[in-house]
């Protein structure tokens, strides 16, 4: 193993409660989808911000006295996309921008030899912001949105997952809608 694979390694590593935890919500989301005796269904949460964010539109712009700006979109992007999104947060050089953002990418694919590769490249800059990576995505799971560039974007992952997920575990009685 080179030293660029065992930093690759480390970094894996550090977040890998993160990643061993969006394993484990995405295995229980799906028993819970093939269970046929879990007969509660919830709308998404796209299909709930459709109903709502007009309404609250219209309340920030009431009671700020401002109206928000038509730029601003909601967008429920894939869990690896978030990850992706919380990279272009991380402030940079604009000679380092290509470089976080495919650092951020590898480590949200868990991509080793990417990692590697991006070590190798510059090890500074690697030791710099695979904090930021650390950091930011260690978050994910507990991260229900963030908002960047006039969009607000919806963890769809965490959202459509954890309602069933609390309701499977509280037992037979309300996975069928029963109270």
């Amino acid at each position: 193993m080179t030293e660029q694979e065992e930093f690759a390694d480390a970094l894996l590593d550090q977040i890998s409660v993160e990643t061993n935890e969006e394993h484990d919500i995405a295995t229980l989301s799906s028993r819970i989808r093939e269970d046929p005796d879990f007969k509660v269904r919830f709308d998404s949460p796209k299909q709930i911000s459709d109903q709502i964010a007009p309404g609250l539109k219209q309340k920030v712009a009431e009671f700020t006295g401002i109206g928000v700006s038509p730029d601003v979109t909601i967008e429920f992007p894939g869990l690896d996309e978030l990850k992706e999104i919380k990279g272009k947060k991380v402030f940079a050089t604009p000679d380092a921008r290509e470089f976080v953002d495919r650092l951020f990418l590898a480590v949200a694919k868990q991509n080793r030899q990417g990692i590697a590769d991006l070590v190798k490249q510059d090890t500074a800059k690697f030791l710099a912001y695979s904090t930021y990576a650390k950091s930011y995505i260690s978050k994910i799971s507990t991260t229900y949105g963030d908002y960047l560039d006039s969009k607000i974007y919806i963890n769809n992952f965490v959202l459509s997952s954890y309602p069933q997920i609390v309701l499977h575990k509280q037992g037979p009685r309300m996975s069928q809608g029963t109270r």
